[in-house]
């Protein structure tokens, strides 16, 4: 007979056996179809569901989603294809408790085919000796986990009957590079040097590793790139690519982007030679010229170890570290070499450390943290007078980031620092590192860098690796989701609306900018037009009110006499999305704390913010679909992405301002169509 203690632990080791089994499962199909709530908050127009974009390409005709699952002509209208249904119905039956096990065993086999996220290639030139000249092959590479670290490897299958079906190539993996955080493939043809291109990040450090082959098979290292920018968090989902400059096809730049988990990703400008990414001198003295360190008296970095600390239990036994542990992932912003991770034992160990005792001396203390968010089992707290005063958890990432206590209230008193972790699952972590008393408080969500959105949900953002003739547009799309909340919302698993990717000359230098596809007017409906009108306060304009949260808008402000204003949207009772231009700031934000359904995660509500230079005319043009808004300012100079969950009948659209008056000088909104993927 068992004792409850040992059954308990037993059942906490299948649950982390099926936990990792799904996660891996997750992975080889690619996310490639989301889970939810069915119903009020299914998109309309957003391709859904879906996981990160990947294997993106274009064929005869068809552009073509996630491996091939589904089609369109215009990024916009999509059909799921053959092998597309064929891989919903798989999954419906991996999710059924009556399908015999002996099929499930066989869906399982048949879905390893593929990995995680990569690139499909057509290689018509059959430079793979895969296929032959009449038919050549596509070419699918991707990452995989291997045993027993978690190393992930990049894999290479191909296809010969136009994605209907996929067989591995016998060697496995064609890359290696002995690393746990080394994913998300980016290859293409560079005409130059004859050679295949692939560009990947190389997370542990961060950086971008670039290789090059013959034959898609046989790769040869390149050149790195970085760090550079956001440097804290997880680097993943790579794409590069070339853009004219304000459209003059004789003035070009590379673009280089990376996805930083947990947020959206950066962009770095320059030039790509075959060979190596270079930064244009412009762009990296703006780079460098960002501050993102954080002044203050330091009074634990545990560089020298954890003397004078008290250890209870063992989950920080292989603390300070100055890596990740066994199978763990990436860690990324520590200070120093050293840090406090309480992954020992694959996370499933308990306990705490407590600091000695220390003066409180200055009004702030600021320290990094990272880990799981379990907020009452997994924190780092500040004890005075024998009690919690202070707590903070992790954020669901990777990374470390900054964050800041207000302590002036303790000035001159005694305290300790203690690291408490009570949670035995793999999620059940926390980093620290780099705790210091400050006069300022610095909490920052996002390091100085260029973004390339600045709300929470666009991610692993990738574009088509080829276009059809006479296409000379680079359109990309992204997840809407974040890891951070991912397992809890509502919704998961859409991806963004297509959108055009341009570069652009400011005064301060040439900038990323990006454009709904002109394909999306196709999808509109009725339309609704306002008189231009004079705004102080709060305006509902009646005619403009849609029926549901399925609508498109576009509002220009000018005559700005106001410290800020904007839109509200999703209004109902207490609910509201309030897309705010603080004019004194030059800041676009965009606020969901009160949006409808947030209760499932304490890290969903939120206030995203980019900055916006102050212009003449304010533009804001807005998409909502049930569960997202995306908004772009200023001819999308600076792009907002964020998931919602207002209630159905939360559809109320409110303008108003704060502290002053401005004029809307255009005001329209149109229904969209629904393109019905998902039914």
């Amino acid at each position: 007979m068992l004792s409850p203690q040992t059954k308990n632990q037993e059942i906490r080791k299948i649950m982390k056996k099926l936990s990792i089994v799904f996660g891996l499962l997750y992975c080889l199909v690619n996310a490639a179809y989301g889970q939810g709530m069915e119903g009020q908050y299914d998109p309309a127009y957003h391709f859904y569901p879906s996981g990160d974009p990947t294997g993106l390409y274009y064929f005869d005709g068809d552009y073509y989603n996630n491996w091939g699952v589904a089609k369109s002509k215009d990024f916009v209208h999509w059909k799921f294809t053959d092998y597309g249904r064929r891989r919903t119905e798989n999954r419906r039956l991996l999710r059924d408790d009556s399908t015999p096990a002996k099929v499930k065993d066989s869906i399982r086999q048949s879905m390893t085919q593929l990995g995680g996220s990569g690139t499909i290639i057509y290689d018509k030139d059959n430079t793979s000796g895969l296929g032959t000249l009449d038919n050549p092959p596509f070419v699918s590479l991707w990452h995989n986990q291997v045993e027993p670290w978690n190393t992930q490897v990049i894999g290479l299958a191909y296809s010969l009957d136009s994605v209907r079906s996929w067989k591995r190539l016998d060697k496995f993996p064609v890359l290696d590079i002995g690393s746990r955080e080394f994913r998300d493939p980016k290859v293409f043809w560079y005409p130059p040097t004859q050679k295949w291109i692939m560009a990947i990040g190389w997370a542990d450090v961060p950086k971008i590793k670039f290789f090059e082959s013959d034959n898609l098979i046989d790769w040869d290292f390149l050149s790195d790139f970085g760090p550079w920018g956001a440097k804290a968090g997880v680097w993943e989902c790579v794409d590069l690519f070339e853009l004219p400059v304000d459209g003059d096809p004789n003035d070009t730049r590379w673009v280089l982007t990376i996805s930083v988990q947990p947020l959206s990703g950066q962009y770095f400008i320059g030039n790509f030679d075959g060979k190596r990414f270079v930064l244009d001198e412009g762009f990296r003295a703006d780079l460098m010229a960002f501050d993102n360190d954080v002044h203050g008296d330091v009074i634990f970095d545990f560089e020298n170890g954890l003397d004078g600390w008290n250890m209870e239990g063992d989950a920080f036994l292989e603390s300070p570290s100055d890596r990740a542990l066994f199978q763990q992932g990436a860690i990324m912003g520590q200070q120093g070499k050293l840090f406090l991770n309480s992954f020992h034992n694959k996370a499933s160990s308990v306990g705490k450390v407590t600091s000695p005792t220390f003066k409180i001396e200055k009004e702030f203390m600021n320290f990094l943290v990272g880990g799981g968010y379990y907020p009452d089992e997994v924190s780092i707290n500040l004890i005075v007078d024998g009690r919690i005063v202070r707590s903070q958890s992790g954020n669901n990432s990777g990374g470390l980031q900054w964050k800041s206590w207000n302590i002036s209230e303790f000035v001159g008193k005694q305290a300790t620092i203690q690291a408490v972790d009570e949670k035995t699952d793999e999620a059940g972590y926390i980093y620290v590192d780099h705790i210091m008393q400050s006069d300022r408080a610095y909490q920052r969500e996002r390091e100085n860098s260029f973004w390339f959105d600045y709300g929470p949900d666009f991610f692993a953002a990738r574009a088509w690796n080829n276009y059809g003739p006479n296409e000379d547009r680079i359109v990309w799309t992204g997840w809407m989701g974040s890891w951070r909340y991912v397992a809890s919302e509502p919704l998961r698993g859409l991806q963004s609306i297509p959108r055009q990717l341009k570069l652009k000359t400011f005064t301060e230098g040439v900038r990323l900018v990006q454009h709904p596809i002109e394909e999306l007017k196709s999808l509109r409906k009725k339309q609704v037009k306002m008189s231009p009108h004079t705004l102080e306060g709060e305006w509902r304009p009646t005619k403009l009110q849609p029926s549901k949260n399925v609508y498109e808008l576009e509002v220009e402000f000018n005559e700005i006499n106001s410290k800020k204003f904007g839109v509200k949207i999703g209004k109902g009772g207490d609910q509201e999305t309030k897309i705010i231009y603080d004019v004194v700031g030059q800041e676009l934000n965009v606020d969901r704390t009160r949006s409808g359904k947030v209760d499932f995660s304490g890290l969903f509500p939120m206030v995203s913010s980019g900055p916006m230079r102050k212009t003449e005319t304010v533009k804001l043009h807005i998409f909502v679909d049930r569960s997202s808004v995306e908004v772009f300012g200023n001819d999308g100079e600076t792009v907002i992405s964020s998931k919602i969950y207002p209630d159905a009948n939360s559809t109320d659209i409110e303008f108003f301002t704060e502290g002053g008056t401005v004029h809307i000088k255009k005001l329209t909104r149109w229904d969209l169509d629904d393109i019905e993927l998902h039914q």
